[in-house]
């Protein structure tokens, strides 16, 4: 369960230069697309996160969506955990969006500073990874 508290110190994001790179380029390019939307995110003052998140979870969905579609068109073998994962992370970024609706910051504010950025980055040096390398393989 996500904790309700606004941390004191917003830690920042980690520059396009820090971010792991899978190896395929359309992967790749959302990943960076994503850490700067995430940092819009962060970056917004109190009472004026709603837009940034929004931005930012409307490119998850797009993301997301794109990888699916890639893994599905080539026999990807962690198809539905790899989908599943990504699912279970929408889930969660709907209800941060509601919490917003409602003029309620603590949760998605706690969310685009650590709970998004920690799995972001074990999903990019695991299950990403081995798409990228799969799909690298499956397309010559």
């Amino acid at each position: 369960m996500l904790a309700t508290t606004t941390p004191a110190a917003v830690p920042v994001a980690a520059p396009a230069a820090d971010i792991p790179m899978v190896g395929y380029a359309v992967m790749d390019r959302d990943h960076v697309d994503s850490v700067a939307l995430l940092q819009a995110a962060r970056n917004a003052p109190a009472g004026q996160l709603q837009a940034p998140f929004a931005a930012f979870a409307k490119h998850l969905r797009e993301h997301f969506a794109r990888e699916n579609a890639l893994m599905t068109e080539h026999g990807f073998f962690a198809l539905h955990c790899h989908k599943d994962e990504h699912a279970r992370v929408l889930t969660v970024v709907a209800t941060m969006e509601a919490d917003l609706e409602e003029g309620k910051e603590d949760r998605a504010r706690l969310y685009v500073t650590e709970h998004f950025p920690d799995w972001f980055h074990t999903h990019l040096a695991t299950m990403d990874r081995v798409t990228a390398d799969f799909l690298a393989q499956a397309e010559g």
